[in-house]
């Protein structure tokens, strides 16, 4: 998240009630804008849209949800991490052309992941169809965007864009579904142009270059600089959505033509998923600001030869931040879980879930929340350049959910899911506290020492 921590040590400075809400919501939009929105309006439209004119909208939103973070969530790790590299290295001019670039890839995946779906299922309805193309590359689009807009250092176009977004987009799709439902998804499409509009603008603005020289696209250079990170970034997503796949498979519920889905799975899932905001702030606002301070002081005393004693005061105030911020985000976590547990019932009686849905709901809190943890651990090790340990957690991950969904889906669903991202979040906590332990050691190791080719004198006693 590049450029970030400016902007919140910024406003939590200012130490003041607004600018510590308005440093949360930033956090939050940032961390998980389409993740909370899309989560959040899915639910509300279940509330508001009459059966009779949901099912196609309510379809097309999950699909767009899931896959959109699939196509690009898998790269944004590499995106995130050659971005930084083009800011500490100030080649502020190649950041537009990066941009143009990543956003090339998502418009382009996205159109060829709607006409895969299209020659699957077709003949379809053109409308609806140019429809869910429409909100496939917004949405994918706008996980962009959020990547790059932290680099301008401007946190009011992020806000600005989610609020007026969200809320009329929202009332758009409820307001003009009581014409058509065709019409009622345009609507939500509109408020997604209302974010992509607001932060395109913004991104322009700042960060616009005239340079149009022919070169290799730095889209593919990231990947190729930070391929492991790449391959990650599609095991976690995997991970976290091939127990739905599953139960679309086995349930192979077809409200609208072309999507099969489980609802009795997928909204308690979805539902779910709310619970690990406040883990994505805390741990943007906590790792991004008095962490990351810490982190680069200890670095650089490491960098300038600083004397050991220096280097030890160093690493014993990146210790402290560190933990400090772990047991944070974790004491929330659980929290946050433990209140999801106990009012779960209540939940499932108002959204109308069934008990499978209950069950899927309580397992889905627990696994969640181990998602959010295990995206906590493994940005941690990619601060020190471990992504080893995040690649096996990641296939780890990958490898219990769909080893133990086919079989328990029926009767314990969502323990799957649950399962491998408690494994695997205490696997990448355990290989990363190991070599953390030993920091120091570890660094002198893997650094290559710069000493000058000097010739051997031989000496010899006559």
């Amino acid at each position: 998240m590049a450029g970030i921590g400016f902007e919140l040590n910024k406003l939590l400075r200012r130490n003041s009630f607004f600018s510590d809400i308005y440093a949360v919501f930033y956090s939050a939009n940032v961390a998980a804008g389409p993740w909370l929105m899309s989560s959040v309006t899915l639910i509300l439209l279940q509330i508001l849209l009459p059966k009779g004119r949901s099912e196609f909208t309510i379809s097309a939103l999950i699909y767009t949800f899931i896959f959109s973070t699939i196509i690009y969530g898998g790269f944004s790790t590499s995106v995130t991490r050659y971005l930084s590299d083009l800011i500490y290295r100030k080649e502020y001019g190649k950041i537009y052309l990066f941009y143009k670039d990543t956003i090339v890839y998502a418009a382009s995946f996205s159109s060829l992941f709607v006409i895969l779906f299209w020659v699957i299922n077709h003949p379809l309805n053109l409308v609806k169809l140019l429809l869910f193309l429409q909100s496939m590359i917004l949405l994918t689009v706008i996980w962009v965007q959020l990547t790059f807009v932290t680099s301008i250092r401007k946190f009011s176009p992020v806000i600005v864009a989610f609020l007026s977004g969200s809320l009329l987009s929202l009332m758009f799709c409820t307001a003009w579904n009581k014409f058509s439902e065709a019409l009622g998804y345009f609507g939500y499409n509109l408020g997604l142009m209302i974010i992509g509009t607001v932060l395109q603008f913004s991104i322009k603005k700042f960060l616009s270059t005239t340079n149009s020289e022919q070169r290799e696209s730095l889209f593919v250079k990231a990947i190729k600089v930070y391929p492991k990170q790449a391959i990650t970034g599609f095991l976690v997503y995997l991970a976290a959505w091939v127990d739905d796949f599953i139960a679309w498979y086995h349930f192979r519920y077809s409200p609208a033509k072309g999507f099969v889905f489980a609802p009795e799975y997928d909204l308690p899932m979805f539902f779910s998923y709310l619970f690990i905001i406040p883990t994505m702030i805390l741990f943007v606002l906590n790792l991004e600001t008095e962490f990351y301070e810490s982190y680069r002081v200890f670095y650089r005393s490491i960098e300038e030869n600083r004397p050991l004693r220096y280097i030890n005061i160093a690493r014993s105030t990146m210790d402290n931040n560190l933990w400090a911020s772990t047991k944070i985000v974790m004491s929330v976590q659980v929290s946050f879980t433990i209140a999801g547990l106990v009012t779960s019932n209540y939940v499932s009686k108002l959204l109308g879930f069934s008990e499978y849905s209950s069950t899927a709901l309580r397992f889905g809190l627990i696994g969640a929340a181990a998602n959010g943890l295990f995206l906590y651990f493994a940005l941690i090790s990619y601060y020190y350049d471990l992504p080893d340990i995040p690649l096996f957690g990641s296939l780890i991950a990958f490898s219990i959910n769909l080893g133990t969904s086919p079989f328990l889906l029926k009767r314990l669903p969502g323990f799957g899911f649950a399962a491998a991202f408690v494994i695997s979040t205490i696997f990448i906590y355990r290989r990363f506290k190991k070599v953390y332990d030993d920091i120091l050691r570890f660094e002198f190791n893997r650094t290559k020492l710069n000493l000058p080719k000097r010739e051997v004198i031989v000496h010899e006693n006559r």
